[in-house]
C-alpha cells in the first residue's frame, strides 16, 4: 500500500494525504522524496537538487506540513522566485495540510493589507515572493520561523533584498532549518549553502534534468488562430499519440476542445477546476489506465497532479513563461524515459519561442506530419 511506502519515510499518512494520493494517481515515493523526507523530518538542513517533474514540492511540503502539526515546531516560510511558483505551491500545500494549519501568500499581485491581516492571524504556513516577505520580517510580523525553503535559490538570492535574507539567517535565534530545491545550483545557492548549512547538509541530487537529456522539444507551425484545433487533431492522428497531455490556457478551450476530438474519436478526458472532485478522479484514472487518449488540462487543474508514463506533452495554447514551459515539458521523459514535448506556434509567436529557447537553453526543432 501507498501508506507503507511513504510511512518507511517517517511520514504520517492521515486519510486527506491518502485521498489525495489517489486523486492526483500518486502510487509511490519518487526518488528525491526519498532522499528528501526523512531527513526534513529529522530536521536537517536539505538540498533538493533534482530535475523538474521529480516530486520536488512534495518532497519538501510533505514532512514540513507534518512537522507544523506541532504547535511548538514554530512557523515555515517558503521563498519563489515569481507570484505564479508562490501560488502553485500554496495551492498544493493547502490540499495536503491539516485543517490546524494555517496558509497564507505574501505577493506582489494581491492586496499587501488583506495579505499582512492573513499573516498576522498565527499563520504557520507562509508562501511568497522575496520582496512581500522580506517586509514582513522587516516589520516585525514573522517571528518564530523556525524552517526556510527557497525554491530556485539563485534567482531569489540574485533579487533586492538578498542581502536582508542573509542578515536574517545570521542571527543566532530562532535556528532556522534551511531547505534548497532546485535542478541546477550556481554561485548564490552554493555560498550560501556554504555559509549557513554547513558540511552536516543533507545533499538529495538523485537525477539529472530531463528537459535537457530525456525530452525531445518541437514546434507545430499553425497557420491561423483559427485552424488550431484542426492541426492539434491532425497531429494526435497522424503521429498515433496514444496518451497525451494537452495544455491550454483558456478553460473554455477545454470544453471546445473536449466536443472537438470527442467528435473524432481521440478519446479525450478533460481537467479543470470547473470539474467536481469526482469527475475530476474519473478522468485521471481513465487517463492512467490508457482507457482515455488525451487529457485536456490548464496549469492550475495540474498543480500537484503526478501522473506516471506520459509520452506526450502538447501545448495548444503557448504558456505564460519560460518557467511555466518548464513545468507542462516536465509532465513527460520522466523514470528514465524518454517524451515529447511540442508547442502550437504561429507566425506572430515565433519570437516567443525563441525566448524560450534562450532561456532555457533548449533547441525547438520541426514537428514534421509523421505520415
Amino acid at each position: 500500500m501507498i501508506e507503507s511506502t511513504f510511512a518507511g519515510l517517517g511520514l504520517e499518512v492521515d486519510q486527506n494525504i491518502a485521498a489525495q494520493f489517489q486523486a492526483d494517481a500518486i502510487s509511490s515515493p519518487t526518488d528525491v522524496q526519498r532522499a528528501a523526507i526523512a531527513a526534513i523530518l529529522a530536521g536537517q538542513h536539505v538540498i533538493i537538487q533534482s530535475g523538474t517533474g521529480t516530486g520536488k514540492t512534495l518532497a519538501y511540503l510533505l514532512p514540513i506540513l507534518q512537522k507544523l502539526k506541532d504547535p511548538q515546531a514554530g512557523r515555515c516560510v517558503i521563498f519563489a522566485p515569481a507570484t505564479e511558483l508562490a501560488l502553485q505551491t500554496l495551492r498544493v500545500a493547502d490540499r495536503y495540510r491539516s485543517p490546524n494549519i494555517d496558509t497564507g501568500a505574501l505577493v506582489a499581485t494581491a492586496n499587501p493589507r488583506q495579505q499582512r491581516a492573513k499573516v498576522w492571524q498565527s499563520t504557520r504556513l507562509v508562501v511568497g515572493t522575496p520582496g512581500r516577505i522580506l517586509e514582513q520580517f522587516a516589520e516585525r510580523k514573522l517571528k518564530g520561523v523556525r524552517m526556510m525553503v527557497l525554491d530556485e535559490p539563485d534567482p531569489i538570492l540574485a533579487s533586492k533584498g538578498a542581502d536582508y535574507l542573509r542578515e536574517i539567517l545570521s542571527r543566532p535565534e530562532p535556528k532556522v532549518q534551511l531547505i534548497f530545491a532546485a535542478a541546477t545550483l550556481g554561485v548564490h545557492a552554493k555560498g550560501l549553502a556554504d555559509r549557513f548549512m554547513g558540511d552536516a547538509r543533507v545533499h538529495t541530487q538523485v537525477q539529472a534534468d530531463p528537459l535537457q537529456s530525456s525530452i525531445t522539444h518541437q514546434f507545430l507551425h499553425v497557420a491561423s488562430e483559427s485552424s488550431r484545433d484542426i492541426a492539434l487533431a491532425h497531429f494526435l492522428e497522424e503521429a498515433r499519440c496514444k496518451r497525451a497531455i494537452v495544455f491550454v490556457n483558456q478553460p473554455n478551450l477545454v470544453r471546445h476542445l473536449f466536443r472537438f476530438l470527442s467528435e473524432r474519436n481521440l478519446k479525450p478526458v478533460s481537467l479543470s477546476s470547473e470539474r467536481s472532485k469526482l469527475d475530476r478522479k474519473n478522468a485521471l484514472r481513465d487517463f492512467t489506465s490508457s482507457a482515455a487518449r488525451v487529457l485536456l488540462t490548464t496549469d492550475e487543474a495540474m498543480t500537484g497532479i503526478d501522473i506516471p508514463d506520459v509520452p506526450w506533452v502538447l501545448h495548444f495554447e503557448l504558456p505564460s513563461s519560460a518557467q511555466a514551459y518548464v513545468h507542462r515539458a516536465g509532465r513527460t521523459g520522466r523514470a528514465g524515459k524518454s517524451g515529447h514535448s511540442v508547442l502550437l506556434v504561429t507566425r506572430e509567436q515565433r519570437p516567443m519561442l525563441e525566448r524560450f529557447s534562450k532561456a532555457l537553453h533548449v533547441i525547438f526543432g520541426t514537428a514534421r506530419d509523421p505520415g
